[in-house]
């Protein structure tokens, strides 16, 4: 049987995911080929090119784009960027996968929907938690209805402390644009055909309470009430001590099914001191599978010229909707009808 031609990627972010999603293409899928690298910062491109045996770097994104035989671009911008970036290459013809973020106002996610819409190319977020194994033959299970009406449910990320950032360099709201964004694509996936329709959400900064009067926020907790008299927790924080832990959890009239596990494996260690797991610490290795799972599917609907499974940017308006409703209800400490 003759090979597939590889579809030729360009990257666009050189920092630390967009150089694992380049890492990824380069060394981890078989029938994809990272081609070019862009970054705006002096010697980024060029220093991950010479990395991954990529030939072409820039400093444009334009120049990027005008790549000959490119199929297709991994975005993986600080979030600010990825809405303008998305329009470029949608206007340039090319497939276009999203780190999340998509957009940061429902104005933007609906101007990248419009621009992929009119270009007819497909466009992919990225929201690695859907192709994480135990995430995956969770939702199988609601499919199969082995839990019956998923009736409550929650979704939980807490990063891997020390929290050793500066809180002064981090933007406003981060905690629900970027951290608990993927908590609401969860629970929306895992609740499917149901609708949110109303968000109380309440934050701190319980990590970093100095700069707690700076509009910093560390920690969260977000209610959802759903259409279907569902009702979905989600809750993060900046700091675990113990480690990256992700996992989610759907209570239904028939049954409960849980993921996700801090532990790397069920290895467990009995020795003087008691009895221990290594955790997991970094979310490349966590999701290691997820990461590359999301992307070779990818791949295949660059083939296919759409999207068919995945999160689309109709997913992430969604998930975007509950963070801006989270980011009203913070601030006028109110329930949030959507």
């Amino acid at each position: 049987m003759p090979k597939n031609k590889a579809v030729n990627v360009g990257l666009i972010g050189a920092g630390r995911i967009g150089s694992f999603h380049g890492e990824t293409v380069a060394r981890r899928l078989v029938d994809a080929e990272l081609v070019a690298i862009a970054d705006p910062a002096p010697g980024a491109a060029a220093g991950l090119a010479g990395k991954l045996a990529v030939e072409s770097s820039y400093t444009d994104v334009a120049d990027l784009l005008a790549h000959p035989n490119l199929d297709a671009v991994i975005i993986a911008t600080p979030a600010r960027f990825h809405t303008n970036i998305l329009v470029q290459a949608a206007e340039a013809g090319k497939a276009i996968f999203c780190e999340k973020p998509m957009a940061l106002t429902l104005e933007d996610a609906d101007r990248a929907i419009a621009a992929a819409r009119s270009a007819g190319v497909p466009l992919q977020v990225g929201f690695n938690r859907r192709w994480d194994q135990a995430f995956s033959e969770g939702r199988a299970a609601i499919d199969g209805g082995r839990i019956g009406t998923p009736q409550l449910l929650r979704s939980l990320t807490r990063d891997p402390g020390p929290f050793g950032a500066d809180p002064a360099k981090i933007p406003q709201w981060t905690i629900f644009y970027e951290t608990l964004i993927h908590d609401f694509d969860t629970l929306l996936w895992l609740n499917p055909n149901a609708k949110p329709v109303e968000v109380t959400a309440v934050a701190d900064a319980l990590v970093r309470p100095d700069f707690a009067d700076k509009g910093f926020h560390d920690t969260a907790v977000v209610t959802i009430r759903f259409d279907n008299g569902s009702i979905a927790v989600a809750e993060a924080n900046f700091c675990a001590m113990y480690g990256y832990d992700i996992r989610g959890e759907v209570f239904g009239s028939g049954g409960m099914v849980t993921m996700g596990d801090v532990r790397r494996s069920s290895m467990r260690l009995f020795d003087k001191d008691g009895v221990s797991s290594e955790t997991w610490r970094r979310d490349t290795d966590h999701f290691v599978h997820g990461y590359t799972a999301q992307l070779a599917s990818f791949v295949t609907a660059v083939r296919r010229g759409e999207i068919t499974e995945g999160p689309t940017g109709i997913d992430a308006r969604n998930a975007l909707s509950i963070a801006l409703a989270c980011i009203e209800s913070v601030s006028r400490k109110a329930a949030i009808a959507l």
